[in-house]
């Protein structure tokens, strides 16, 4: 195991307290929208980076916007794609 899984396995340790917290809290409670978009957000992040490391690249940034991390990390690393073709 190397620093990247150590600290991937340690974001899904803290998401995963997260949503507990929120169910635990009632998730459907309008105060939580924030907590949940940070969960739902993380969560993402991580299968992206999944992705990307198999299909893509995976040099980047958590903070970076998701839709610039598909089209800038994956999608443009994709063989099946028409070549000039968007997202």
């Amino acid at each position: 195991m190397d620093e990247s899984d150590y600290r991937l396995g340690n974001r899904a340790a803290w998401v995963s307290m997260l949503n507990t917290c929120l169910h635990r809290l009632g998730a459907d409670n309008p105060s939580l929208h924030h907590a949940r978009w940070t969960s739902e957000r993380e969560e993402a992040i991580a299968i992206l980076r999944q992705v990307c490391a198999a299909h893509g690249d995976s040099a980047w940034d958590e903070s970076l916007h998701l839709a610039d991390i598909i089209e800038k990390h994956l999608w443009r690393h994709l063989p099946e794609r028409a070549p000039g073709e968007k997202p």
